[in-house]
């Protein structure tokens, strides 16, 4: 666990990333820091990693043989350093938000009980609501970040370069909610990129492995996992994003029924009740229909681009059936003029 009980006699560790009180105690979060380093860092990360990780935080870094040389050995323990900052503070927020409810109950033999007292008041639950929110954005976002900054340092943390969660990111045409953002909106969520996940491997593996044939799919995820893919292929993964990403995310606004967060597709709305309080409803079945074809429309017309783009470059691509397959072809019915 990344987190120590003497290292936190007054939740020392815990303050640099929440406001806690002293009186806290991290025997209450032990359980849930164990869960959420289990079910969601270990898979960010890597079992090899996060044992790397652990021997830096308990000291015994050097008993491990890591690196082969002073000046490598400084370089891993500073990168280490980094990444442990961004580690505990992305399993901190999940540890709260995971153990939140539990955390504001007593468990005893007669049942489950909750505390009350003269001095000290419970949240309404707007504020519980808007609380856990916070714990679960910031903590999933947070390893977002664990997962670009292990990738930018990959040099410096050998467990990961050559673990197989890397070879299968760097396979990925739209590895992180960051870059999915770079092309739909979807405010950086990593709960709402897990969502989109399978939508992004059902498009991929219709309309992107037919558009492309299956030869030059397999070439393009193999030079995808080398250190230093060919420049063409690079280039191609960027037209390959756009339909992949607003395909993706009209699935997504189908099955949810909802602005795209990790609830669906939601917007906000005042109503008057004394103070113009916000609130946040289901989106009409009509707007989502509308953005649903609007996003459709749009993914369909980069997937013809694609298929452009494939034929204009042939040359890079030599194992690609050259067609022009959907580029040029329309239904002729009732237009005046004629495309054969």
């Amino acid at each position: 666990m990344l987190f120590s009980k003497d290292k936190n006699a007054k939740m020392e560790e815990v303050k640099q990333y929440l406001a806690v009180s002293s009186s806290a105690t991290l025997d209450s979060l032990v359980p849930h820091i164990v869960n959420a380093e289990r079910d969601y860092l270990l898979p960010v990360m890597g079992t090899d990693m996060y044992n790397e990780l652990q021997a830096y935080y308990d000291g015994t870094l050097a008993a491990s043989g890591s690196g082969s040389g002073a000046e490598l050995d400084t370089a891993i323990v500073l990168t280490l350093g980094s990444l442990l900052k961004l580690v505990q503070a992305a399993v901190i927020n999940i540890a709260y938000y995971i153990g939140f409810d539990v955390m504001n109950a007593y468990i005893t033999d007669s049942g489950f009980k909750r505390s009350e007292s003269d001095t000290v008041k419970g949240l309404y639950k707007y504020q519980e609501e808007n609380l856990k929110r916070y714990f679960r954005t910031n903590g999933f976002n947070g390893l977002d970040a664990v997962l670009a900054f292990m990738e930018a340092n990959a040099a410096r943390l050998p467990d990961y370069a050559d673990s197989p969660i890397r070879t299968a990111l760097r396979t990925e045409f739209i590895p992180s909610a960051s870059v999915y953002n770079a092309y739909v909106n979807i405010a950086y969520s990593r709960l709402t990129f897990l969502r989109l996940k399978p939508f992004l491997a059902l498009i991929e593996n219709t309309d992107i492995l037919t558009t492309l044939g299956a030869e030059t799919y397999a070439y393009v995820k193999t030079e995808m996992a080398k250190d230093v893919p060919a420049p063409a292929v690079t280039a191609l993964v960027q037209q390959i994003r756009w339909p992949l990403a607003y395909l993706s995310s009209c699935l997504l606004m189908e099955e949810s029924g909802a602005d795209l967060t990790d609830n669906g597709l939601y917007f906000t709305s005042t109503i008057a009740l004394g103070n113009s309080d916000t609130q946040v409803k289901p989106a009409s079945p009509d707007r989502i229909a509308l953005l649903v074809m609007r996003n459709r429309n749009i993914g369909n017309s980069y997937l013809a681009a694609l298929r452009q783009y494939l034929v204009v470059h042939a040359a890079d691509f030599p194992l690609t059936t050259l067609s022009t397959g959907n580029v040029l072809r329309r239904d002729n019915t009732d237009k005046k003029s004629f495309w054969a």
